[in-house]
């Protein structure tokens, strides 16, 4: 568990942005100490009651989209995208667990989708109009709930045996007819997590993905946010882990070890691993001492930033050299975070949602994929003790000494292969105070000698086009966007997806940073 000073500190921060008003106009390129204080500014008071009085916190508002547009002078209205999907979330409100399944109409084979243990949540990427139902375990015939799927933002579907509309009365004596004193703690607050969604809801105009706890709403990132104020927006960033040149041989390469922990801390005049086979000044010939990083606004919603040449290509053929010695397995997809019973989750198989295959590479294994991962620290301005395992006296506040981060995952597809619209966030347990889930996705293309294979966003708001943002893969980039939004919620607009490889392969490898905590499962 975080303490509770973690999360009043993390609001503090957020209380002061409703005190700055200074735009991001005057100053469109931004570096590590130009915005080292900047506080979003489209968080904004909000006041809720949940049945324990007024209370106050900070909530994201996505700003007019005429901002969108740097001095542009034209007049822009919000286009309907094409893609009409959303997050569907689903709540068992009950002491008994449920098959939930899929059925293309009323009566048509029904599809496994998962098993909701009692008062637990889940969730999939789905589409007005879709059809599911829960029933008792192990049947289609002993249906409990039906539900057809809205039109965004209505994402959240409930099932509450107990509740009697209208009749507050009678719902009580359900409860205590039904439910022991944890199973009505549960209760209460999915209660208190839906009267909060409501009221976000109206606010916002968005559902409340999070969980309402014991100590009130999820809180927001503990991690830096880039702010996505306009299309074409920089921001740009040093770090002192240049760029390898050359791939150093395999017996200076070794894998590190994970019990060295703090002994790993490189400080800022210390010289970095293998320097002598990093990028040197053409003019002295002597090692870099450091290079910047430029991040480039493609989405304002979601927050989507491309970084060109963030690996060399020496990086990028040794990733590849070590893909080479890694058995691929077909790629899973997964509800990440949910805590339902994963015994009956669909298949990939079945779904054929992802067709890629995948393996796990982790940053130890060599000092390149270390620097790598230092480089990403700076990148996402997360400090890299955060992204490995720490010793005692680092951030002894977090009470846990597990990476924030999850293994790289190295990913393949081969032609007609991809994967459809997606989210990378999950759902948390009811109980689960942290809510540790996916904060920020960080793909980093390897090749680019394909045809198809962008990474597309089918929902990105903007005024000009229905389609979907396509960002075609180059070899050394980087794509960052957040899974999550300035107050803690997760961002239904950050769905995305692999287009289908038309010709040749596709090579990248995917970055997961979670916040406050990963969870694993």
């Amino acid at each position: 568990m975080i303490p509770a000073k973690f999360f009043s500190t993390a609001y503090l921060l957020l209380a002061l942005s409703a005190l700055l008003t200074a735009s991001a106009r005057e100053q469109p390129t931004c570096s590590w100490s130009a915005c080292g204080e900047e506080i979003d500014p489209a968080l904004k008071e909000f006041t809720y009651d949940v049945g324990d009085g007024p209370q106050t916190t900070m909530v994201y508002v996505e700003p007019d989209l005429a901002t969108f547009y740097e001095k542009d002078g034209e007049k822009y209205k919000r286009v309907k995208p094409a893609f009409n999907g959303l997050a569907g979330k689903f709540i068992n409100m009950s002491n008994k667990p449920y098959d939930q399944y899929w059925e293309s109409y009323k009566g048509g084979t029904a599809h496994i989708m998962r098993r909701y243990a009692p008062f637990s949540a889940g969730g999939t990427g789905t589409f007005p109009t879709h059809r599911f139902f829960l029933s008792e375990p192990g049947t289609t015939d002993k249906r409990v709930k039906e539900w057809v799927v809205g039109n965004y933002p209505n994402n959240i579907y409930v099932y509450d045996p107990y509740k009697v509309e209208g009749d507050p009365e009678q719902t009580e004596k359900n409860l205590q007819a039904n439910l022991n004193a944890e199973e009505r703690v549960q209760y209460d607050l999915w209660t208190k997590t839906l009267l909060y969604n409501e009221q976000y809801f109206a606010f916002t105009g968005r559902s409340y993905l999070a969980n309402y706890g014991v100590n009130g709403p999820r809180a927001p990132p503990m991690h830096y946010m880039w702010r996505a104020d306009y299309f074409g927006q920089e921001h740009w960033v040093t770090t002192r882990e240049t760029h390898f040149v050359t791939v150093p041989p395999e017996d200076k390469l070794g894998k590190i070890r994970q019990d060295l922990a703090s002994e790993r801390i490189l400080k800022e005049e210390d010289p970095r691993i293998l320097q002598e086979y990093r990028a040197v000044d053409e003019a002295t010939q002597e090692p870099l001492q450091s290079m910047n990083m430029t991040l480039k606004v493609l989405s304002v919603a979601p927050r989507v930033f491309e970084i060109k040449n963030f690996l060399s290509r020496a990086e990028v053929d040794h990733i590849l050299q070590v893909a080479a010695g890694v058995t691929l397995a077909e790629s899973t997809t997964g509800d990440v975070g949910s805590d339902g019973d994963p015994s009956s989750r669909r298949s990939n198989k079945e779904t054929k949602v992802r067709t890629s295959r995948n393996s796990w590479v982790p940053r130890e294994r060599s000092a390149v994929l270390d620097a790598i991962y230092r480089r990403a620290a700076d990148l996402t301005r997360i400090d890299e003790a955060l992204l490995r395992f720490r010793g005692p006296d680092e951030y002894p506040e977090l009470e846990t000494k597990q990476p924030l981060a999850e293994t790289l995952q190295l990913v393949h597809y081969d032609p007609k292969q991809e994967y459809t619209a997606h989210h990378d966030f999950g759902y948390s347990n009811i109980r689960d105070q942290t809510q540790g889930a996916r904060f920020a996705t960080v793909l980093f293309y390897l090749n680019d000698d394909m045809t198809g294979g962008e990474t597309a966003f089918p929902r990105y708001v903007n005024g000009k086009s229905f389609h979907e943002l396509k960002v075609k893969p180059e070899a050394g980039k980087a794509v960052l966007f957040y899974d999550q939004l300035p107050d803690g919620n997760m961002d239904d607009f950050s769905q995305h997806a692999a287009k289908p490889v038309i010709q040749g392969e596709k090579w990248l490898i995917n970055l997961w940073i979670w916040d406050p905590l990963y969870e694993r499962g």
